[in-house]
């Protein structure tokens, strides 16, 4: 009851917060400057003036100085050129510009004025920063601005290519496009912002971890994005959700100019090498041949293209005052998956005359299962985005932005010298994601602003196998399989989710001190159906044996038990929501005019409801098993499990709201305050979401929700997905249907120990920034440590101790039989 009650005091603490000055997204879309302002004698100038420009459009930020002198223009727009302006009745005034500022700089400018007793011409100083040299910049991190995306070759158009500009982001291309890895931790352990909205592939599938990532597809036009920023160790307490790293990115703004660009990207196999065959693999095809005219060379790639096409524009509805911009991609991949000369390359028994057969076969059946030499990938690609931004006035911004991202991928089977794949048994992928972002700055005096972000992602993923309902079917070829009917994992398969995220920030200053106050709220809606092998699953030993209707070797069959609905529309679904709570407060104490200290705590809550389905046979039955068997379980004298191996898990149960504290502290030193020897580093503790698929699990795979059943040796193939056998009864039978009333528990179940926490990863960091003094050059010497507090730890709690161990010289791991198991229910 107290956790409760604290529980709910803290959200009406963040509903306040945001309701009393607005909500946003976490991700930083904007700059700063700041300053103090004195006389040629150091004495602080109370209510001088600064005004900043935006010259591209007109965009004007301004402040006035404090009682000692500072002040902070908080929430300008990234890029530039800037003028800046500083004004004081009876002292020069002087102009600035030429400035540039960079995603979440805080660019800091001290001017001392000269008194004048009559009016001066301005005095112009040009002053563009490297954002290297920041006094806001505390940890590691990486900003790539608008002239390096420009300039930096990409053949992908992915996050990834200018993501690994971060010497601490490793990148490696995966089946869906590319991952990545920061920091050594796991790609999914990554936060992903754009305009500020949550755009990770929260439910946790996709490698590249963006949303409709599954696809291969990137999740927005590169020629949309401004600027990018790759944070690892940001001490500032505003970030969080990661132990990885942070990516942000943030659109493109119209201008008082109208600026535009039409581009069309095409590849194809003349724009490529020549076929990637290794040398072993052009020595196997040569074994054979006798005369060097016949031979075999690397040949050109089969015909493919790779075309994307779109335009970008932005210019004034109002000069001034209010601008517009969009952005509109169009992608068309085709791309082939030959397989060449059966007769010679095929390693399988089977000539082409037994493959006619089994094709024969299959038709009669009434299914087309497609070719198997010349299969072809596609990616079909729509992305719109359109976005809004008002100057209301001088203080306060708005901006709006929408996108959608229509993607439809076929990813064909491919065939081989060892594995012939059927084209119409392909996974057939259709994603569709919008993305709404709402941001608002407000200065309110010299002392106070307030910053407001609202972001909303919708994705919806549904995944098939390409050609009509079939059971899936793999047969042993001698030394090659033979695959074909519906991709495994693909015959029931689709996943809604649902992200708002909410922050506000409002800050106050106060002399040397900038104090913030914040929250940040992510709430999830998640409905996910998941049964693999679905239409069934028919394992066979040789053709013959399938082309006789002899019993296959293997049957495997997934199935819903809450309905006897096969594929997408069956209500065997984890539909769930989940919360995460963030509040952070953290002062930023300019100590001195080169030195800069940032601290804060913040504190994130996560949340799931307690209405998780329960298996009470499993809970007073199984567990007890379980239990007793691992208290007494060793091998060679070791220990292998805990005294309390489930640590309360159950079905029914979940995870307990725990509180997650985040201190972190970080500092700024500008040695000589002359922006040519920087110190910088910190300490702190970073908590990160995880993928939504694993909380899933305990709504999907509780042992009454989705069935399964492996037969061997007595099933004969049938066609019909709908009539696939979903076991055996008492009396030896095969059994078609279940009772949903009375459902046998039976499949895998996905516990949680009742003291889950999410990971938590403490970080220090310490660098050296030194300007070389010739061609623009600094040189950086950075150190980051990294050390798990929580972590993710997986345990198959069914599996007995190891059966035996290796025996080497330095080698006795145990080894396991993964088909034993304490108790077979």
């Amino acid at each position: 009851m107290k956790l409760a009650t604290l529980l709910s005091k803290l959200f009406l603490l963040g509903c306040f917060l945001a309701m009393a000055s607005g909500l946003a997204a976490q991700g930083s879309t904007t700059a700063a400057m700041n300053g103090r302002i004195t006389d040629a004698m150091g004495a602080p100038l109370i209510g001088a003036n600064v005004q900043a420009v935006h010259l591209p459009s007109g965009s004007q930020y301004g402040n006035s100085t404090d009682l000692k002198g500072y002040y902070r223009i908080p929430g300008m727009r990234v890029g530039g050129p800037y003028k800046v302006t500083i004004s004081y009745t009876g002292y020069e005034t002087q102009e600035y510009d030429d400035i540039y500022l960079d995603l979440g700089q805080a660019f800091r400018l001290s001017v001392d004025l000269s008194e004048s007793a009559v009016q001066l011409e301005g005095v112009e100083v040009v002053a563009n920063q490297s954002d290297i040299f920041d006094g806001n910049r505390t940890g590691q991190e990486t900003v790539i601005n608008e002239e390096t995306i420009n300039e930096m070759p990409t053949i992908t158009r992915s996050i990834a290519d200018f993501a690994r500009l971060n010497p601490l982001a490793s990148i490696d291309e995966g089946s869906d496009g590319f991952e990545i890895s920061i920091a050594g931790q796991n790609n999914r352990l990554n936060a992903i912002y754009i305009d500020g909205a949550v755009n990770n592939d929260v439910f946790g599938l996709a490698g590249s971890g963006t949303n409709g990532g599954q696809t291969g597809a990137v999740p927005i036009s590169i020629d949309a994005i401004e600027q990018f920023q790759v944070s690892v160790a940001p001490y500032d307490v505003r970030l969080g959700g990661f132990a990885g790293g942070a990516i942000n990115a943030v659109t493109r703004s119209g201008t008082n100019e109208f600026e535009g660009s039409v581009y069309w990207l095409y590849r194809n196999e003349k724009l490529a090498g020549r076929s990637p065959l290794s040398d072993d693999e052009v020595d196997q095809r040569n074994e054979d041949v006798e005369e060097p005219d016949e031979l075999f060379e690397r040949q050109r790639l089969d015909p493919f293209t790779a075309q994307t096409a779109g335009f970008r524009l932005g210019g004034p509805l109002v000069k001034n005052k209010l601008f517009f911009f969009v952005n509109a991609e169009i992608q068309r991949d085709r791309i082939p998956q030959p397989f060449e000369n059966f007769e010679t390359r095929y390693r399988g028994d089977s000539d082409r005359g037994t493959i006619n057969q089994l094709i024969n076969k299959i038709e009669e059946f009434g299914y087309d299962p497609g070719t198997f030499e010349n299969n072809q990938s596609s990616l079909d690609r729509t992305f719109i985005l359109a976005k809004l931004d008002w100057n209301i006035n001088e203080n306060h911004k708005l901006s709006l932005r929408h996108s959608v991202n229509d993607i439809e991928n076929l990813e064909a089977r491919s065939s081989n010298p060892f594995d012939l794949g059927f084209q119409n048994g392909s996974e057939f992928f259709l994603s569709t994601t919008n993305s709404t972002a709402v941001e608002w700055n407000g200065l309110f005096g010299n002392n106070l602003s307030n910053n407001l972000k609202i972001g909303y992602t919708r994705v919806r993923d549904d995944r098939d196998p390409l050609g009509e309902p079939f059971p899936s079917v793999e047969i042993e070829d001698g030394a090659a399989e033979i695959e074909f009917g519906g991709e495994r994992f693909s015959t029931a398969n689709r996943l809604d989710q649902d992200v708002i995220t909410l922050t506000n920030d409002f800050q106050i200053f106060k002399n040397r001190h900038t104090i913030t106050i914040g929250t940040h709220n992510e709430f999830y809606r998640v409905a996910n159906l998941f049964i693999r092998e679905n239409f069934g699953r028919y394992e066979y030993d040789s053709v013959d044996q399938f082309l006789n209707d002899e019993p296959a070797t293997n049957y495997n069959h997934s199935y819903s038990q809450v309905d006897n609905v096969v594929g997408d529309d069956s209500e065997a679904i984890a539909d769930f929501i989940g919360f995460q709570f963030g509040l952070y407060a953290q002062d930023e104490w300019q100590v001195k005019d080169n030195f800069k200290l940032t601290y804060g705590l913040r504190l994130d809550i996560p949340v799931f409801p307690r209405d998780v389905p329960q298996n009470r046979l499993f809970n007073e039955q199984t567990i007890p098993i379980i239990e007793a068997a691992q208290a007494n379980a060793s091998f060679g004298g070791v220990e292998y499990f805990d005294d309390d191996p489930l640590q309360g898990a159950r079905t029914g149960g979940f995870i307990n709201p725990h509180l997650l504290f985040s201190p972190r502290i970080g500092f700024n030193w500008d040695v000589n305050n002359n922006k040519t020897t920087q110190i910088r580093g910190g300490a702190g503790i970073f908590t990160t979401r995880i993928p939504l698929v694993w909380f899933g699990g305990a709504y999907n795979n509780y042992g009454l929700n989705i069935g399964g059943t492996r037969i061997g040796g007595r099933v004969v193939f049938n066609p019909d997905v709908n009539q696939q056998p979903k076991g055996i009864d008492d009396d030896g039978n095969l059994f078609f249907e279940i009772d949903p009333d009375n459902p046998v528990p039976a499949g895998q179940i996905d516990l949680f120990a009742e003291d889950f926490r999410l990971p938590q990863i403490f970080r220090v960091n310490l660098a050296i920034d030194q300007d070389l003094g010739f061609w623009g050059l600094i040189g950086t010497i950075e150190g980051l440590y990294s050390k798990n507090i929580n972590f993710i730890r997986y345990q198959n709690l069914n599996l007995p101790p190891p059966v035996e161990g290796l025996e080497g010289t330095q080698d006795n791991r145990p080894i396991f039989n993964v088909f034993d198991d304490w108790n077979a229910t």
